[in-house]
């Protein structure tokens, strides 16, 4: 008889290609908050390029900082905002167990994971002067694009859209968040950012880091995964602070 076993998760490591920051020191925090399929992997690259921002890179889903530390739940885990302390000597340690995968030597150092769109609250406590950059897409889309792999129906990815956002808007602050819409972002990037008041927070470099290809433009797809809810109308919610009618 054979037994199946669980293996354990292999430690985060550094990739080739990257030069490692040495001795990172890090004064502040940029969190990108978005959900799956919401264009948080080519904003994180976007800002990166154009902007003077430490980044982590590590052998873990699309470098996410939730994978590289022990502090708190990943997504896989998560059952809702974390509300589990609010200590910042927290922030220190995370940001430790990032030291390690950071590439770059700004003092601004930007992560993104999806979680972070409920814990706006928590990440607050733990990083004092922390910024946070709400990035949104169009539920019907965002929900279409993520069924493939959540393996769920539309209806309850749209409500998973609404709750998530819903606690992001709960813990919404002028002073230090910053909202972008992932359509905007394919009109106008520059106009979005400079309208989002991102812009204005952040050191601009003299000349862009080079991005991949398939890393390098916003495109709006959204047609595409409109056309799998077949007209279906999903009432009010939290898409209409942001701007979308569904």
């Amino acid at each position: 008889m054979r037994f199946l076993t669980r293996s354990k998760p292999q430690a985060p490591a550094r990739l080739p290609g990257f030069d490692y920051a040495e001795d990172p020191r890090i004064e502040r925090m940029v969190f990108i908050c978005g959900l799956h399929r919401s264009g948080t992997t080519l904003l994180e690259h976007y800002l990166a390029s154009h902007f003077e921002l430490s980044i982590l890179r590590a052998s873990v889903p699309e470098n996410e900082g939730q994978h590289i530390q022990t502090v708190y739940s990943t997504a896989k885990s998560f059952g809702g905002p974390g509300r589990f302390a609010f200590n910042p000597a927290l922030g220190t340690q995370i940001l430790d167990q990032w030291k390690p995968f950071v590439v770059g030597n700004a003092p601004a150092l930007l992560e993104k994971s999806p979680p972070n769109l409920a814990r706006i609250g928590w990440l607050r406590k733990v990083f004092p002067g922390a910024r946070f950059v709400i990035l949104t897409r169009d539920p019907r889309a965002a929900a279409a694009a993520t069924q493939k792999w959540a393996k769920t129906s539309l209806p309850e990815l749209m409500m998973h859209w609404n709750v998530a956002h819903s606690a992001a808007l709960a813990d919404m602050r002028e002073d230090d968040c910053h909202v972008l819409r992932y359509e905007d972002l394919c009109e106008d990037a520059e106009a979005a950012l400079a309208a989002s008041g991102l812009a204005a927070t952040l050191t601009r470099r003299a000349e862009p880091v080079a991005i991949e290809d398939r890393f390098a433009t916003f495109r709006n797809s959204n047609a595409r995964y409109f056309e799998l809810h077949e007209g279906t109308r999903y009432g009010r919610g939290a898409w209409d602070e942001f701007g979308y009618s569904v």
